[in-house]
């Protein structure tokens, strides 16, 4: 199995951010965090950059305990990044200015670092079959709509759906959600999410930094990740399109990551609480 430094897969993460050159090679980032949106942002670029056709990952010992399959003879993991924390005792200056250790536990400070860790996909292991998970929702058009809409609430952000005009799906402004009522639930829904992240991610003093095509490109970004992991199909908005070599993606995709993984969790459980 290859063996991964820190510093070396933090250098293939940096690496597979500035490669991005088109709107399809960043639709594809966007689908890994649909894929995998349990694992961090940089986790799930690292897997895309070593395995790109992996659709479900988990720990060697894990694929033995939780799921009774084995990796398979001369498979090689594929490697992230996982935290690990210990303390370290506060120094402090005696009167002649040597350095003393504190054995008291209140004077211990908690560090974290990052190491590499391995895991494989489906494909590299064998035995028992996996239950199936199904991400799909029996009623499309109206399932994922209840929950966004006790996000919005949850949020406290005021939702109304309006008849727009000149095509225009929906708008937000200032705590504010305003949504054409012709688009049927499944448009509702991602236009919703796209709004929301707006005004989750660009508040009055980002709305200033970043430009405006970075905003629609990021609430754009984040609606797609979440519509991509329920199977939800919707029209392929322009603002993917916008996508330029130029930009600096680091922050952004910091950003859809982690909205998108908050925003897929608070559905799940609110769709699982239902199904119960």
């Amino acid at each position: 199995m290859s063996k991964f430094k820190t510093r070396e897969l933090l250098e293939k993460l940096d690496k597979k951010i500035e490669s991005v050159q088109s709107s399809e090679e960043f639709q594809s980032i966007l689908e890994t965090f649909s894929k995998f949106h349990s694992y961090s942002y940089h986790n799930s670029l690292l897997i895309l950059t070593q395995k790109p056709d992996a659709s479900f990952v988990a720990g060697y010992k894990q694929w033995q305990q939780k799921f009774n399959r084995y990796v398979k003879k001369g498979e090689n993991g594929i490697a992230i990044l996982a935290p690990f924390s210990y303390k370290k005792r506060i120094e402090k200056a005696s009167n002649d200015n040597e350095k003393e250790t504190d054995s008291d536990d209140d004077n211990y400070v908690k560090k974290t670092y990052f190491k590499p860790v391995y895991v494989f996909d489906v494909s590299q292991t064998e035995g028992e079959e996996l239950p199936e998970i199904d991400t799909s929702l029996d009623n499309k058009h109206q399932y994922l709509l209840d929950p966004i809409l006790s996000l919005v609430k949850e949020k406290g952000v005021t939702l109304r759906f309006e008849s727009l005009e000149n095509g225009l799906d929906g708008y937000s402004k200032g705590g504010e959600i305003v949504i054409n009522k012709a688009l049927n639930s499944t448009e509702k829904a991602a236009v919703i999410i796209h709004e929301l992240a707006h005004e989750i991610l660009h508040s009055r003093e980002e709305r200033a930094v970043l430009t405006k095509e970075v905003k629609e490109l990021e609430a754009e970004a984040v609606s797609f990740v979440v519509m991509d992991h329920y199977n939800l199909e919707i029209k392929s908005d322009q603002y993917l399109a916008l996508y330029k070599e130029s930009y600096d993606l680091k922050d952004s995709l910091k950003r859809i990551s982690k909205l998108a993984t908050s925003i897929i969790s608070y559905c799940d459980q609110n769709l699982m609480s239902k199904k119960s």
